[in-house]
């Protein structure tokens, strides 16, 4: 099951760094086959974030499809506002205090500070991404650094290469994003 959700989670950080607009299918069908793998591995703040990226793929899906100008399948990107980056921040703390509480009070996790640390983080890069904010690439590499720990500490040994090879994807992915952006800018 992991080999499944690493193929689709790697296909779709690839088409979002290209800003094709599949990547929410594939977001979809990535986080519900890791929904899977995380609860087995009794990371239960990443099982349940899973099932939010389910929601928040549906929304971004919607939010590209609704605003994007085509070209040849590719999106329109942007920076984020100081104001934005500011209700984003606060968004993650709060997210990470009522995650941190959740888990401890209701769960057998063994890490529920980093977990919900990194839950309420992907929550918030995965809201960036579907409002195609450039950004969303640096708060994605941070966590995907955490991650890469978390999973070998957790024996999900594919999974931490997986989340190895998004750190490489950040830099592409605002890279092209960033090329997307002066293009338009011409």
């Amino acid at each position: 099951m992991e080999i499944a959700a690493f193929i689709l989670s790697l296909i779709c950080v690839g088409l979002n760094a290209k800003g094709h607009i599949l990547t929410w299918p594939f977001a979809i069908a990535s986080s519900a086959t890791y929904a899977w793998v995380f609860q087995d591995a009794k990371l239960f703040g990443d099982a349940a974030l899973q099932l939010v990226f389910i929601a928040l793929a549906i929304y971004a899906w919607v939010q590209w499809h609704r605003g994007q100008i085509v070209v040849e399948g590719q999106s329109t990107f942007s920076r984020v506002s100081i104001k934005h980056a500011m209700q984003c921040l606060f968004a993650c703390i709060g997210l990470f205090l009522i995650i941190t509480w959740i888990l401890v009070t209701y769960t057998s996790s063994d890490v529920p500070y980093i977990d919900a640390l990194l839950t309420a983080g992907s929550l918030i890069a995965t809201y960036m991404s579907a409002h195609k904010w450039l950004e969303n690439w640096i708060v994605w590499g941070l966590i995907d650094i955490a991650y890469v720990a978390l999973y070998i500490y957790k024996d999900l040994y594919l999974t931490a290469i997986l989340y190895s090879l998004f750190i490489a994807l950040c830099v592409w992915g605002w890279q092209q994003w960033s090329r997307q952006m002066n293009l338009l800018k011409a």
